[in-house]
């Protein structure tokens, strides 16, 4: 079942939707970040960790939806972080894994290796760096600019995970499609190359960014099975 919660994060009142599974004795939760866009692509992995007996929680970061305050990339991971100790106090979880797609994919690296509430990361369609993906993709700077203003300085340092994957110690997953058309599937190689000793890097052959012209359920079973491993 799922509910709507919202968690405070500093300033900021992020709306939440919640799911609680009915049986299990896992005591695990997943907080699951969406891209530089938001939406909602992944409720369906969502729901079927709590059929698995996970709690799980996505999230609109500050400024999106129906959360309050501006816009600020460099805050992701503190809204992160917050979510998972809600979760934690809230639903007495044992350990929380941060997940995401896209750029959520890329903070969800930089927020398991900044934030000790943590225990992991499983980032899907990650990009390496802010400044890559601004040379990958021409669309990238208008569309970050139109939500965060003129990007910063504090924005690179934040969306770095490329930066601080050799220090990350804890399991990731590195999900990617090799034909994503928003992040190349390069990036994905790149960060699995800096961590090889503790990331599984998954390719998905033929899959766009939101992995939805594949095999779905192949994708939503890869994942859980990941996580229930470790």
């Amino acid at each position: 079942m799922a509910f709507a919660q919202e968690v405070a994060s500093g300033d900021a009142r992020l709306d939440c939707l919640v799911w609680t599974p009915e049986s299990g004795s896992r005591r695990e939760g997943v907080v699951f970040c969406h891209g530089w866009g938001g939406g909602a692509q992944y409720d369906d992995l969502l729901e079927r960790l709590a059929e698995e007996g996970d709690a799980a929680l996505r999230f609109h970061q500050r400024g999106y939806g129906k959360s309050t305050g501006r816009a600020d990339l460099s805050r992701w991971p503190e809204d992160m972080a917050a979510c998972a100790d809600w979760m934690r106090g809230a639903l007495d979880v044992d350990r929380v894994w941060a997940a995401g797609q896209s750029t959520g994919g890329t903070m969800s690296l930089v927020s398991a290796a900044k934030q000790d509430v943590f225990a992991g990361a499983v980032a899907i369609a990650a990009f390496t760096d802010l400044a890559q993906i601004l040379q990958d993709n021409r669309n990238a700077r208008k569309i970050l600019e139109d939500r965060f203003g003129p990007l910063q300085e504090k924005h690179f340092r934040a969306a770095n995970a490329l930066g601080v994957v050799a220090d990350l110690k804890k399991p990731v997953l590195i999900a990617h499609g090799t034909a994503d058309e928003t992040v190349p599937f390069v990036h994905g190689e790149r960060l699995y190359a800096g961590m090889r000793s503790n990331a599984t890097h998954r390719a998905f052959p033929g899959g766009n960014h939101h992995l939805t012209n594949v095999d779905r359920a192949a994708v939503i079973g890869a994942i859980v099975d990941w996580l229930k491993g470790h």
